[in-house]
């Protein structure tokens, strides 16, 4: 649960902690202590580092690892640093082009549940990959419901040929088929995360892993077997052998972070480049162009819009950066002239 690198950045009084969840602006954190015994404890933000953060990612985010000050009478904890991360998955936030959502951090795995059903859908599951590569998060692909199934193999060579060696699972949660696959990604220093649409089973598959129904499930719709959210906010949970869990909320939208292109999560296409006559080929209409005619089209279409939205992020994320940074030296910048002021004044 944590990491003795991350107890050697913290130095008394300042105490290590781990956020477990979060509502608005106040957050539950796991506090270290020498027997290893979990302590909870509410926590807020520091002014400064509130002050400091260019975006909500600069803020702590389900899974990160934090440095807290615990003073005596007070009911709260303050958080006063984030600690380095080893990654951060998250998306575009809704309705905000320059903004991104921290989802979970510190993640040595990312299980992208997919129902089989008619809300199957191979481009999200291409989003979901494309988003995970970029946040250098390791990606696997979990397709639930295969009770409900009258063609399982379908589905999973259907997944498998949008993967690009990301594994494929295959489980039922209700009958426990398949469960036992995950035990080679468990362990009490590991942090897994688990993503997916309103419907996907994932509240039924965490408490089938967790041994108890800690979380409420939801029955899909008829009419197109989506399915409700459930899951409210994000929250991490233990495994009886300490493997830490990330639930999180139904996403029908995954927006890119922004980062760079992820060419690995198509590397079916890469492959095919390497062919091209020119090192520069777009794959539209070039003469030589060896991926063209040998690629499924709605894959390759797929491939265009996901690169196109992750430079047209990347370019709006900088720009809303330097917005931030000019913002905050001309606020500090005021600040000291207004400090000069007063202090010639008196």
């Amino acid at each position: 649960m944590f990491p003795l690198a991350m107890a050697r950045l913290v130095e008394p009084p300042l105490r290590l902690a781990r956020v477990i969840s979060q509502e608005r602006d106040a957050y539950v954190v796991v506090r270290h202590t020498e027997t290893d015994a979990e302590t909870l404890a509410r926590a807020r933000l520091a002014g400064a580092l509130r002050h400091s953060a260019r975006a909500p990612s600069d803020l702590p985010a389900v899974g990160d690892y934090v440095a807290i000050e615990v003073a005596a009478g007070d009911s709260d904890a303050i958080v006063r640093s984030v600690l380095p991360r080893r990654n951060l998955f998250a998306r575009r936030a809704a309705g905000e082009a320059s903004t991104l959502q921290p989802i979970a951090a510190n993640l040595d795995a990312l299980f992208v549940t997919v129902a089989c059903n008619r809300d199957f859908n191979l481009r999200r599951i291409e989003r979901y990959l494309f988003g995970a590569r970029q946040c250098d998060v390791q990606a696997t692909i979990v397709l639930t419901k295969i009770d409900l199934a009258d063609d399982v193999e379908s589905y999973v060579n259907a997944a498998a040929s949008v993967a690009a060696g990301s594994p494929v699972l295959a489980v039922s949660a209700l009958e426990g088929v398949g469960l036992d696959a995950f035990n080679a990604y468990r362990g009490a220093d590991r942090t897994l995360a688990f993503v997916g649409s309103s419907g996907a089973g994932k509240s039924t598959l965490l408490n089938a892993l967790l041994g108890e129904n800690l979380l409420e499930t939801g029955a899909s719709r008829e009419g197109d077997d989506r399915g409700r959210h459930t899951t409210t906010r994000r929250q991490l949970l233990r495994l009886p052998d300490g493997t830490a869990i990330v639930d999180t909320p139904g996403m029908r939208e995954f927006g890119l972070s922004g980062g760079e292109a992820a060419s690995d999560a198509f590397d079916d296409i890469a492959t095919l480049a390497a062919g091209c006559r020119f090192r520069d080929c777009r794959h539209e209409n070039e003469p030589g162009c060896a991926v063209l005619g040998e690629l499924d089209a709605e894959r390759l279409s797929s491939w265009r819009k996901l690169s196109r939205e992750a430079v047209f992020e990347a370019s709006k994320n900088d720009h809303a950066l330097r917005q931030a940074e000019r913002r905050r030296w001309k606020s500090m910048t005021k600040s000291a002239r207004a400090f000069d002021k007063r202090r010639h004044e008196s």
